[in-house]
């Protein structure tokens, strides 16, 4: 009986290890939608600190901070996605799409930090205004990549 039950147990975790793979092209798309994801959270905790700096709700140093927690934790999306390896046309595609999202976004969120810590308040308005339309796009990207 533990023999059989052990063959059972065993047969089930090669289906669902066999079921988890899937083809290198869905992988890549869950990967970058995992990323994106991420990076979206990232963003929009950037944006959101940008934006209390401007409502006077946070004074520059502890924005800061947070926008440079903001921007390690979208460093680890952009790092962890630029890991992948396409093996397809079609997922190189993907790879490439989502890794100038990735980038921009994190280019973004460094240009926020800077432009708090110079207290160049017209730039951090603009940069949050940026970020808005960089959250939306990433989470749309987080959901269609799935």
């Amino acid at each position: 009986m533990r023999r059989l039950i052990g063959w059972c147990a065993a047969g089930c975790l090669i289906l669902t290890a066999a079921a988890g793979c899937g083809d290198a092209d869905q992988q890549l798309r869950s990967e970058g939608a995992r990323a994106a994801r991420d990076a979206a959270s990232a963003a929009g905790a950037a944006r959101v600190a940008g934006q209390s700096f401007l409502d006077h709700k946070l004074w520059s140093q502890p924005a800061t901070q947070l926008v440079d927690e903001a921007e390690k934790s979208m460093g680890k999306a952009v790092s962890t996605f630029g890991q992948q390896q396409p093996e397809s046309p079609e997922s190189r595609k993907t790879y490439e799409q989502v890794s100038k999202t990735l980038d921009d976004a994190d280019g973004t969120v460094t240009d926020l930090r800077i432009a708090l810590v110079n207290g160049d308040r017209d730039g951090v308005a603009k940069l949050v205004r940026k970020l808005a339309d960089t959250t939306e796009g990433l989470r749309q990207l987080g959901e269609t990549a799935k």
